[in-house]
């Protein structure tokens, strides 16, 4: 059984772009660079016929490369309880992407309704001070370009759990 989600890939000039507000807002525990990506499906627990039929749905994907703009910042769950401090993807023909890749008989452990982003920080105790200066952070970046990139592939990664943090392991990548 391994955990593992379906993803897509942030270029490296968004995510240092991303690295740099965390520096500046200075609240929770930012994510690391090269972990920044967009989830379309997480499986908690998947075993081998499982992995092969999320594979197979991948392969099905009929998508040409498209365009995407990472755009202003949100919250999860709520601004009066910050979990996750996220990054905005500005694109219909993400959504055409989730449902596609989702085209299989797996159940995923998606808890919620897709709603495509990249999380810049992960708040686990706030304090005081702090979601004064996230809620500032939403404000003054509001409609806020980071960058746009094309769309040309989609990937499963394994996530196996460590003390010092996720390790992703590619287990395929399918070319739009």
């Amino acid at each position: 059984m391994v955990r593992a989600f379906t993803a897509v890939d942030i270029p490296e000039e968004i995510s240092e772009k991303l690295k740099e507000l965390e520096k500046e807002i200075n609240v929770g525990r930012p994510v690391a660079p090269d972990k920044m990506h967009t989830t379309l499906e997480f499986f908690s627990s998947l075993d081998s016929p499982a992995q092969e039929e999320v594979e197979k749905g991948l392969e099905n994907i009929e998508l040409k490369p498209f365009e995407i703009e990472v755009q202003s910042l949100g919250v999860f769950p709520s601004k009066k309880y910050i979990r996750v401090l996220w990054a905005g993807i500005n694109s219909e023909k993400i959504f055409k992407l989730y449902e596609q890749a989702s085209h299989h008989e797996i159940e995923s452990d998606n808890d919620y309704d897709f709603h495509p982003h990249i999380t810049v920080l992960r708040i686990d105790n706030i304090r005081k001070g702090d979601k004064k200066k996230l809620h500032q952070a939403l404000e003054d970046y509001k409609g806020t370009s980071f960058g746009t990139f094309t769309v040309k592939n989609v990937k499963l990664y394994r996530s196996d759990l460590r003390p010092h943090g996720s390790e992703y392991t590619l287990l395929q990548k399918k070319k739009l």
